[in-house]
């Protein structure tokens, strides 16, 4: 079996084609960088682009569509490539996926698109206007295979994922910025309280979650893969706290718009997979802490 991985050789990607081919499929990357592993098959191609995506879906059975704008600065300042990239690059992978038979269709959204509802959000809860571009054109890639379903019938699995953490990660991302602060005894500021927090999980829980999604329970079904904790900034101090010894704190006002986050559901991804994240935070993280000590 086939399985074509878009973005593949992103954070979250890599850890994906890690766990398939450990799981002995055949993988393939779809990516302007080439994979980190010499195993897989890579076309390099852009997903803006429709003649590299069609080239990369021959014999494919399954497609995991992760490539898309990620950061959501990029996602700021460049607008235009963000909206090319994560709408009319889905637009692409879809049409190949028809046109190549694919079995189903498995895209990489976010939690964010729940917005800045408060209290516990499962898959049935209605999703706000968006309030990020970024969150526009991961609503629109969810809208887009959702109808396209409705129109060709080709099945999906729409996976909304937590606050990803781990090896690989984007060195501005908050956990990555937080743990290089603490090992270089920089203070790390706290907006308000420190009360707010995100269900951050593990990058290689969310991976095996990806996997298990390939089960036929998944399909046409939308599925929350977050941390089975709500993790608040006071709890990652703590944590750092417990693995350097002194970690100093700054505290500063709230900013405006800050928002404290919301707890995130996986009993679907219980019940229809069997899935959880075996990770927890404070293991997580020093992991994160080995791993980065590793590389410097």
């Amino acid at each position: 079996m086939v399985v074509l991985v878009t973005g593949g050789s992103g954070f979250i990607g890599s850890h994906l084609v890690d766990k398939l081919h450990e799981k002995d499929y055949d993988v393939r990357v779809f990516d302007l960088v080439k994979p980190h592993r010499d195993d897989v098959e890579w076309f390099k191609g852009d997903l803006t682009n429709k003649d590299d995506v069609f080239k990369a879906f021959r014999d494919v059975e399954y497609v995991f569509h992760l490539g898309a704008i990620a950061d959501v600065n990029v996602a700021l300042s460049k607008p235009e490539l963000c909206v090319h990239v994560n709408e009319i690059g889905t637009l692409n992978v879809l049409q190949a996926a028809t046109a190549f038979e694919v079995e189903r269709v498995l895209l990489a959204s976010t939690t964010w698109v729940y917005g800045r509802i408060e209290g516990v959000v499962t898959e049935e809860t209605p999703l706000p206007p968006p309030d990020h571009l970024y969150t526009a054109t991961k609503i629109a890639q969810e809208y887009l295979l959702i109808s396209w379903n409705k129109h060709y019938a080709l099945p999906y699995t729409i996976l909304r994922y937590g606050i990803p953490y781990g090896p690989r990660m984007r060195s501005n991302m908050a956990i990555a910025i937080f743990v290089r602060k603490a090992m270089r005894k920089e203070p790390i500021t706290i907006f308000g309280d420190g009360k707010q927090g995100r269900c951050f999980i593990y990058v290689e829980d969310l991976a095996e979650g990806n996997v298990v999604a390939l089960n036929n329970n998944a399909k046409n079904q939308i599925i929350n893969l977050a941390g089975r904790e709500f993790v608040t900034i006071n709890q990652v101090i703590k944590e750092l706290r417990n693995i350097f010894g002194d970690v100093p704190v700054k505290h500063e006002p709230p900013r405006p718009g800050d928002f404290k986050g919301t707890v995130v559901s996986i009993e679907k991804a219980r019940k229809l997979l069997g899935w959880e994240p075996n990770t927890s935070f404070r293991e997580g993280l020093r992991k994160y802490v080995e791993y980065v000590k590793s590389i410097y």
